[in-house]
């Protein structure tokens, strides 16, 4: 690929990654306000349904978007799956308890964690500046959890094991959607969290007719497939590189928007880590564009 080809694509995957940005807060937002009255098990079990119904009804009305939808690599949908639907009833769970920056910042860490996935699994090497760059985040991280105070949260630990799953799901997200696609790597990956779903929300059914809770659910679903769809389409085209300094501008958004909906104002603790985790995540991401140059 051309320099220019590469800049044109790397401006593809900004975007999206934008739009990833708006989808990914207005989402979390929304799992606070739906999770008032509805078990996040459950919650889960209603984005996914109603994504693949979305996207069925879609694929109807678009014929062309059928040829679109492919699955080269079953192995690869079906774990990706799995690890994806680990990671969001985990995520939703942390969304649900913890202060919703808190959360944002303890998922931040993903990149973090999938860099050290890449290394463990032979993919890439790293040398002493990544190195002490990881462990640096991790001390943001420790930070946000504020292990000294007497309000400690060890909710947060759902959080750290969200972004493990999500990490790993990460690593195999590129390669996949490129050979099979955006569309059907939502499909699979919907249909299978669905799967795993079932059993786990089943004892916690219901149907709610409190309207708040309906309209959050709605915006959950509605931004749940713009984030999970432009995650996919962001990582096609853009190096992570690239993608990362915008994706923490979510931190931002939810930050604010905990403040106007839920009147949530983060400690200083959450600032400090938040900026030690942001700086460290770029530098890794920078110094692996730099090694793949």
């Amino acid at each position: 690929m051309t320099e220019q080809n590469q800049e044109a694509e790397n401006w593809r995957g900004i975007l999206w990654a934008m739009l990833s940005v708006i989808g990914a807060s207005a989402m979390a937002i929304s799992v606070r306000g739906a999770s008032l009255g509805l078990d996040t098990r459950l919650l889960v079990g209603y984005r996914l349904f109603f994504t693949l119904i979305l996207i069925g009804i879609l694929i109807l009305v678009v014929p062309r978007l059928r040829s679109k939808v492919h699955f080269k690599q079953p192995r690869a949908h079906l774990i990706r799956g799995i690890l994806m639907a680990f990671s969001v009833h985990l995520g939703f769970y942390t969304l649900s308890i913890v202060p919703l920056a808190a959360a944002a910042i303890l998922f931040a860490t993903a990149p973090i964690f999938a860099t050290i996935i890449s290394v463990a699994m032979g993919r890439e090497t790293i040398g002493i500046r990544r190195t002490l760059a990881i462990l640096v985040g991790f001390i943001g991280t420790i930070i946000v959890m504020r292990p000294s105070s007497e309000i400690i949260d060890t909710n947060m630990i759902y959080g750290i094991g969200s972004s493990i799953f999500f990490s790993f799901s990460l690593v195999m997200s590129r390669n996949l959607a490129r050979t099979d696609g955006p569309l059907s790597t939502l499909i699979s990956t919907s249909a299978i969290g669905l799967i795993v779903t079932i059993p786990l929300a089943a004892p916690v059914f219901e149907i709610t007719t409190d309207t708040n809770i309906i309209l959050w659910t709605l915006v959950l679903i509605i931004f749940g497939i713009l984030r999970q769809y432009s995650d996919i389409q962001a990582y096609t085209y853009a190096q992570a590189a690239v993608i990362a300094p915008i994706s923490y501008f979510r931190v931002v958004l939810i930050g604010l928007m905990a403040y106007l909906f839920f009147n949530e104002i983060p400690v200083v603790t959450t600032y400090i880590g938040a900026t030690i985790i942001i700086a460290a995540t770029i530098y890794i991401t920078n110094r692996e564009r730099l090694a793949k140059n």
